[in-house]
């Protein structure tokens, strides 16, 4: 029986078996290096997981197989063996292939990073002008390059096993009419069925698919991450996915209304709120009221703090510093990438999926934090430790208040050690001298400060001695240390008693994942302190978005709150949400509601007590109004956006 099968088939599927034999060993790696995300399972599960996997690379493999396998067929009809066609056949699927093996190879630290399988936003910077910045930064990190050697070693195996495969078909003989069309239509049929991924003819096989259970790792493990680049790229195509459509917009600005408690909106401007919104907590020094200085710290999970429950010291500083602070410790940034954390922490509004932030033509203004203490008499300045061009910080923040960049241009040159610049105590030090010009001005300064060092490539100056021993640790040890020694000397000098310090992160990390969103990436520190002030820690739901009115509140300052934040000292918001890029979440006290638009894969689950299982169905009003609340905030502010309603413009 089996030599009477075609040639052709037995080509097919002995390709079809070498390549589900190497995606398999990808994500055997990707299993081992993330075992400790995986929590309690057993085998069956995991093997749901590596079965699923075989779905989707089948669905990988089909749509770039198809065609040579068209020409394949017609050669095997006419019964002709040529060794020209061989190598090409051979060549053309190996480098397809060995494509493949390298975006497998990259989606391991991406998936690392982002607890999601690789995807188009790993590709945004490659039309905007940052390419070489994110190239210098890849290759400056060891871990990256080392990857290029299982690439290359499949890309060898492919050929080497497909080569030998072609040689060895020598059985290329002419078949009969009847028995060639019958395995014609039948190989053809399989591939196009591999290809949709599943036989419902109403939708094809979609990233939903692999969630067949509660459990974040083993549902994401099964996903093919080409599959996953190439979803992401087609949805980004869709007209329909190029602005935020959840409802009218009169229907979202009304719910946010309502959530913002406006009684009495503007004509013009519906979610502007004029007048006081508190009181100052302490009273400035002098007449011309506190400096604000914000940091906003790398990676700077809560989960990696004390506070948060991590037992390994990283960061006894910071901690040390909530003590005697007001902080929000149920604190949850906008979105998954460093521009949302600059972008939401300036301006006070959410990331709305895929759209860049702070490359939007035109850029808009805001009534932002930078914009409006300038408008009150303030100097203002944002220091970064690297190149102000990176993601058009510098282009945004020069339109939204910001007088002064501090950058890598500015720094001396043997002081810049990767692509990431100077290390962040040097940037700290280099800041002294500018702030005390800045104060000597006789107005109250602004300052915002982005840090680098707990992202890679990582560099660690030999004047620091960490207790861990491995990297990741270390970092945070050393980015910790800096923080010290910035309000080591910040101590010392004239303004420090009169100033406002305040530290948030731009994200988090991914280290728990226990849902489809690591809220560990999301939740961060919100630290408000002034030297000698009475220490608070509030529960209450926050989110980044809160930190510019939280701010106003604090100095007692009269302003016009047009953004999506709340006063923290006087206000108290229902729910707080957040984007990972094709998904959200929105959060409460005790419940986190999950929703991927378009896979119909909706979550609710008791975060508190780390609970995967998915409460949707048991309470579906509860996660209607949770996402009600969501999605009114995204369409309103993409409203905001469209219609240039960012920047209030009075009536009087």
């Amino acid at each position: 029986m089996y030599k009477k099968i075609p040639v052709f088939v037995k080509i097919t599927v002995k390709l079809y078996l070498l390549l589900i034999a190497i995606y398999t060993a990808f994500r055997v790696a990707l299993l081992l290096l993330n075992l400790d995300r995986v929590g309690e399972t057993t085998a069956w599960e995991v093997t749901r997981a590596f079965v699923m996997g075989v779905r989707f690379d089948i669905v990988t493999i089909g749509f770039i197989i198809a065609i040579p396998t068209i020409i394949l067929v017609i050669f095997s009809f006419f019964g002709r063996k040529s060794r020209l066609f061989e190598l090409i056949y051979t060549w053309f699927l190996t480098i397809c292939f060995t494509i493949t093996f390298g975006i497998c190879a990259a989606d391991i630290p991406f998936f690392d990073q982002f607890f999601d399988r690789f995807n188009i936003t790993a590709f945004e910077w490659m039309a905007t002008g940052d390419s070489a910045f994110v190239f210098k930064m890849i290759f400056e990190e060891p871990t990256y390059i080392l990857m290029m050697i299982p690439v290359l070693l499949s890309g060898f195996v492919f050929w080497l096993f497909a080569n030998r495969i072609m040689k060895r078909s020598t059985d290329w003989e002419s078949v009969g009419y009847v028995r060639y069309s019958i395995y014609t239509l039948l190989l053809g049929g399989l591939i196009f069925i591999g290809m949709r991924g599943r036989l419902n003819e109403k939708s094809p096989i979609m990233v939903g698919t692999a969630y067949f259970g509660n459990n974040a790792m083993l549902n994401q493990l099964g996903l093919n991450p080409n599959f996953t680049l190439a979803r992401s790229w087609l949805d980004s195509l869709d007209p329909d996915n190029q602005s935020v459509r959840f409802m009218p917009d009169e229907e979202a600005i009304a719910n946010v209304q309502h959530y913002l408690g406006i009684e009495n909106p503007d004509s013009d401007f519906p979610i502007a709120r004029v007048g006081d919104f508190s009181t100052p907590l302490r009273s400035a020094r002098n007449d011309g009221g506190y400096n604000v200085i914000v940091v906003i710290m790398e990676g700077m999970s809560y989960n990696k703090t004390a506070h948060g429950g991590n037992t390994g010291n990283l960061t006894p500083f910071l901690d040390s510093l909530m003590d005697k602070s007001l902080m929000f410790s149920n604190c949850y940034t906008s979105g998954t990438h460093t521009y949302c954390g600059i972008y939401t922490t300036f301006t006070s509004y959410p990331v709305v999926f895929r759209n860049h932030a702070l490359k939007r033509i035109p850029v808009l203004q805001y009534d932002g934090i930078a914009a409006t203490l300038q408008s009150k008499g303030y100097q203002t300045a944002y220091f970064t430790t690297h190149d102000k061009e990176f993601d058009n910080v510098a282009g945004f923040l020069s339109q939204n208040g910001v007088e002064r960049i501090i950058s890598q241009a500015d720094y001396p040159v043997g002081e810049v050690k990767t692509t990431l610049g100077v290390p962040d105590d040097y940037m700290f030090r280099y800041a002294m001298p500018i702030f005390d010009e800045m104060a000597a001005g006789g107005k109250p300064f602004f300052a915002a400060m982005m840090t680098a060092s707990d992202h890679g490539p990582f560099y660690i100056p030999e004047y620091f001695e960490p207790r861990s021993t491995e990297i990741k640790y270390q970092i945070t040890e050393y980015a910790d240390w800096s923080l010290q020694r910035f309000i080591e000397m910040a101590s010392e000098k004239s303004w420090f008693d009169n100033t406002l310090f305040v530290f948030v992160a731009d994200h988090g990390a991914a280290l728990d994942t226990d849902y489809s969103i690591p809220l560990s990436y999301f939740h961060t520190p919100l630290v408000f302190y002034i030297p000698g002030m009475e220490p608070m820690v509030d529960e209450s739901i926050a989110s980044q978005m809160d930190l510019f009115p939280t701010v106003m509140g604090i100095l007692g300052e009269n302003y016009v709150n047009n953004s999506f934040g709340i006063d923290l000292l006087s206000e108290r918001r229902p729910y707080t949400c957040f984007m990972a890029d094709n998904k959200y979440g929105v959060l409460d006290g005790q419940w986190l509601f999950i929703n991927q638009p378009g896979e119909e894969q909706k979550g609710l689950y008791k975060y508190r007590e780390k609970d995967i299982t998915n409460y949707a169905d048991d309470y579906p009003e509860l996660a209607s109004e949770m996402q009600k609340y969501g999605e009114s905030v995204w369409q309103t502010a993409e409203y905001q956006l469209d219609k240039k309603k960012t920047k209030f413009l009075s009536h009087e």
